[in-house]
């Protein structure tokens, strides 16, 4: 009986604990449910308050809103660095060169409008001289002009003038012009395309293998797609006159 009577005990004493653990629990619910959203809003609002350090941090860097109006105010530690500029090609001086306004972030995120007059544009672009290709020959000093210049001069106009185009400095040539390379952005993968590349496999230019030549680690892909648009005859190598590459043609005609 006295062992009976202490497992009930034992029984009623346990129920009753348990009773009290739930009840406990019941009361301390809306507590641990205030708790939890001050724990959101406290954690959402450190977020913003980080999200908006970071932004702040970006639009004050130098690089965000630093315009580089001509090629001659980019220093060598700005083309050593390699980094990417963006901006828009204002005009196509010959098929392997443009003309850039370099829009930094700031510019591009209060929507600046670019410039489209000659007056206005005048010491305001950054000559680009595209890397790694060579394209025919037009006529100046006193050179006759080579087949094809004018078609992928063409094919250059229609595919920079107006458009957004990323370049990335590679170094200045003896013209002062920035060797680049550069891309132009489309609205599906891959969303930047290799102008370069793209004027190879379309045949309207050759590998640049001068001195000085860069390739910014492009060269085999450069190669190769040379080679498909040769077998493939497009643009200037579907052409039945002998093949004289630009350099060979300026050699040529300044003697």
């Amino acid at each position: 009986m006295t062992q009976a009577k202490n497992a009930q005990n034992d029984e009623q004493e346990q129920g009753d604990w348990l009773s009290t653990l739930f009840a406990n629990g019941d009361k301390t619910r809306p507590a641990a449910t205030g708790d939890t959203r001050a724990f959101h809003t406290s954690h959402h609002a450190l977020l913003g308050g980080t999200l908006a350090a970071v932004a702040v941090a970006i639009l004050v860097h130098p690089r965000s809103w630093r315009r580089y109006k001509t090629a001659d105010y980019m220093t060598p530690p700005v083309i050593q660095s390699r980094r990417k500029l963006y901006g828009i090609c204002t005009d196509v001086k010959d098929n392997d060169n443009f003309r850039l306004y370099h829009t930094p972030l700031v510019y591009r995120a209060l929507g600046k409008k670019v410039p489209t007059t000659r007056k206005e544009l005048q010491n305001e672009t950054i000559h680009v001289r595209l890397a790694g290709i060579d394209a025919p020959e037009g006529a100046h000093f006193g050179m006759t002009a080579q087949p094809f210049h004018v078609e992928s001069k063409e094919w250059l106009s229609t595919r920079l003038k107006g458009q957004r185009v990323v370049i990335k400095p590679l170094r200045r040539d003896h013209y002062g012009r920035m060797v680049c390379m550069a891309w132009t952005y489309r609205p599906f993968w891959p969303f930047l395309r290799n102008v370069s590349l793209d004027m190879l496999q379309a045949g309207y230019a050759t590998l640049y293998e001068q001195a000085g030549a860069e390739y910014d680690g492009m060269l085999l892909k450069f190669q190769k797609a040379e080679m498909k648009a040769r077998a493939s005859k497009k643009g200037m190598w579907g052409s039945s006159e002998p093949f004289v590459s630009p350099a060979q043609h300026k050699k040529t005609r300044s003697r």
